[in-house]
C-alpha cells in the first residue's frame, strides 16, 4: 500500500509554507523520475552533474503529479510547489518526518559485502512474521534511503534498509536519518578503498551505523571479524553476536552441502558458498531475535531470491553461466571463485573475470594477489578481460587468456567450452562483463 501524505504535514517536514495553493487530496507517494511517476506523487526536483529535474517539473504536473519539490532557483510554475533551498536535502527531511510518524521496527544493513544478500534475506524471514518493507535494487545512497524510506507503507511491521557509501561521512548521516532500531554489520573489506586511507578507515566508516542505534536497540555483529571488538565498544545498544569459530550467541556449521546447523536446527541453504552461510547466519540471529521459531526462519529463507546478477544462473546450448557480476572486490571475488571452484560435477569450470574498481592506491596489489589466488583453484579455464583484468593475468600462469573486450572472451568460451561446461562471470558493475554472455549467445 502506497503511504499517503497531508499536504499540511509535507509543508511542516520542510519548514516551507506551499506556494501557488495546497495540494486539494492528499498525496500519494514520492518520486524523483518522471518516467516512472504516478498520478498524486510528489515530485522532487534534483539537480545533479548530467542532468537537473527542475527542467522536468512541467511534464510532471502534466502526468498528474499532485505538487512539487524545487529548490529556491526554480521560477516558473502555476502549480503547487514546495520551495527549498537544496531539494535533496528537502527529500531527506520529508523521509525524517515520515519516519517519526511510523511506528514500525527499522533494520539498517551495512558492510562492505553482502549488504544486498543480507537485506533480502532479512526481509523474507520477517515477511513471514508481518507486512515488511525493504529497500528496492540498490537505493541505499543519500537520495535512495529516502525514497525507499518515503515509499514504506504505514501499516508495515518492519523495514529493512540497506545503507551504502562510497565516501567518508556517509553512513553516519544514513544512519541518522534512518534511526535504526537494529543494525547489521556484514563483512568489511577493500571496497571504496581510492577514498579511504586505510581499511580501518572503512571499518570505522561502517562503524557509525552501530554507533547510531540507540540504547534501547540492538546490533548484530560478527565475532569472527577483526573489527568485532572496535564495533562492540563504540555503540550504545544491546549486541548480539554469530560466528562459525567460537563462541556466541548464534554459532554456525556447515553440516553438508548447503546445510547450515544453528542451536540444532538445519537451514537448508538457497545459494551454494559459505559466505552465504554467514549471510543468512545474520537472517537467523535477527529472526530469532524478533520471537521468530526456526520453522518460520527456514520458510523466510526458502522465500529468497537472488537479486539480478548475483550468482544468476542460466543454461545456453547444454552448457550453464553463472552471472556474478554485479558487483566485485577482494572479498566477493574470492568468495565467490572458491564457490565456484568447488561446485561438483565433471564439466570443465571456466571463469571469465574483470577488475575490481575503486580499490585507489592498492589496486596494483589486489589485482595481483587475486591472480595468485585464481591459479591455486585448479580451474580448467580463466579469461581476463579489460585493463584492470589484465593486472589479474599478469600475476598469474601463461595460461590466463587476456582479452581487451567481451567478444574476445566469448570468442575464446565458444572454442573450448562443451555440453556440461560452466562458466563464471564475475567483476565489478562497471566492466559490464554481462555482456560476454550476450555475445556468445550472439555467435
Amino acid at each position: 500500500m502506497i503511504p499517503e501524505f497531508r499536504p499540511g504535514e509535507l509543508s511542516q517536514w520542510v519548514s516551507k509554507l506551499w506556494k501557488n495553493g495546497i495540494p486539494e487530496q492528499n498525496i500519494t507517494g514520492v518520486s524523483h523520475d518522471t518516467r516512472t511517476l504516478k498520478p498524486g506523487n510528489l515530485y522532487v526536483a534534483i539537480r545533479g552533474d548530467q542532468f537537473d529535474g527542475h527542467v522536468f517539473v512541467d511534464e510532471a504536473f502534466r502526468k498528474g503529479a499532485a505538487g512539487a519539490l524545487v529548490d529556491d532557483r526554480f521560477h516558473w510554475s502555476e502549480n503547487p510547489i514546495l520551495q527549498v533551498h537544496d531539494t535533496i536535502k528537502g527529500l531527506q527531511e520529508l523521509a525524517k518526518g515520515y519516519r517519526k510518524k511510523w511506528i514500525g521496527s527499522s533494520v539498517g544493513i551495512t558492510g562492505s559485502v553482502g549488504k544486498t544478500t543480507v537485506k533480502e534475506m532479512c526481509a523474507d524471514v520477517l515477511s513471514v512474521k508481518g507486512e515488511t518493507h525493504r529497500t528496492a535494487g540498490n537505493y541505499n545512497n543519500h537520495i535512495g534511503l529516502p525514497l525507499t524510506m518515503l515509499a514504506m507503507p504505514a501499516t508495515a511491521r518492519y523495514g529493512i534498509f540497506e545503507i551504502g557509501m562510497n565516501q567518508p561521512g556517509e553512513i553516519g548521516t544514513l544512519a541518522y536519518l534512518l534511526q535504526p532500531k537494529i543494525g547489521i554489520v556484514t563483512d568489511i573489506c577493500n571496497a571504496h578503498r581510492e577514498r579511504f586511507q586505510s581499511l580501518e578507515d572503512i571499518a570505522r566508516e561502517k562503524m557509525k551505523l552501530a554507533q547510531r542505534v540507540a540504547g534501547s536497540g540492538m546490533v548484530i555483529l560478527d565475532r569472527d571479524s577483526e573489527w568485532y571488538a572496535m564495533m562492540r565498544s563504540h555503540t550504545c545498544a544491546s549486541v548480539r553476536t554469530i560466528s562459525f569459530e567460537g563462541i556466541a550467541d548464534y554459532v554456525g556449521r556447515k553440516v553438508g552441502d548447503g546445510v547450515l546447523n544453528v542451536d540444532g536446527f538445519d537451514y537448508t541453504m538457497p545459494l551454494p558458498g559459505e559466505h552465504i552461510m554467514r549471510n543468512a547466519l545474520r537472517a537467523v540471529a535477527l529472526g530469532r531475535e524478533l520471537g521468530m521459531n526456526p520453522s518460520e526462519i527456514s520458510e523466510g529463507l526458502r522465500r529468497f531470491k537472488a537479486p539480478p546478477m548475483r550468482w544468476q544462473e542460466s543454461e545456453f546450448n547444454r552448457i550453464q553461466f553463472i552471472n556474478d557480476a554485479y558487483n566485485a572486490n577482494p572479498l566477493s571475488m574470492r568468495a565467490g571463485l572458491r564457490t565456484f571452484a568447488r561446485l561438483p560435477g565433471i564439466g570443465k569450470k571456466w571463469v571469465v573475470v574483470g577488475g575490481m574498481r575503486e580499490l585507489g592506491t592498492t589496486a596494483d596489489e589486489e589485482h595481483a594477489d587475486l591472480g595468485k589466488f585464481i591459479d591455486g583453484l585448479g580451474l580448467d579455464g580463466v579469461i581476463t578481460v579489460g585493463e584492470l583484468g589484465r593486472r589479474i593475468a599478469c600475476s598469474g600462469p601463461q595460461s590466463f587468456f587476456q582479452c581487451s573486450e567481451t567478444a574476445e572472451a566469448a570468442q575464446i568460451l565458444k572454442e573450448h567450452l562443451s555440453p556440461g561446461d560452466r562458466v563464471l562471470l564475475k567483476a565489478s558493475r562497471g566492466e559490464q562483463l554481462e555482456k560476454v554472455l550476450t555475445r556468445f549467445k550472439e555467435i
